[in-house]
């Protein structure tokens, strides 16, 4: 077993894991659509670990600022990572400074992890 197969839970409002989610949601699209099924299905692992483990309120998603534990592998973290840190420039060519900063700060919280 690979280190990079070790599970790490990180802890963050939801409103980051939201933003982390749909970043891997536009990964895993444009890997879909250039036939790229390993990143598609990596993509797909990852928004479900995800789905699964959010404290959904009565079907709903939770409160913006709730802090929620998601646990996902190292290297699934760092595809998330990726992800962010290659959306930040054209979130700002874009000028969404709000997205942007949303995913400066998921890229820091998964960059921080403990492992």
């Amino acid at each position: 077993m690979d280190a990079r197969d070790d599970l790490v839970t990180l802890h963050m409002p939801a409103r980051i894991w939201a933003g982390i989610d749909a970043g891997v949601d536009n990964a895993n699209s444009l890997a879909a659509d250039h036939g790229d099924e390993a990143t598609a299905e990596v993509g797909k692992r990852i928004r479900q670990a995800g789905w699964d483990q959010v404290p959904w309120v009565n079907g709903a998603w939770p409160a913006l600022d709730q802090v929620i534990s998601i646990r996902l592998t190292e290297a699934e973290w760092m595809f998330a990572a990726d992800e962010a840190r290659h959306s930040i420039p054209i979130y700002q060519e874009l000028g969404d400074d709000e997205s942007a900063q949303l995913a400066r700060v998921a890229l820091a919280v998964i960059e921080g992890m403990s492992r």
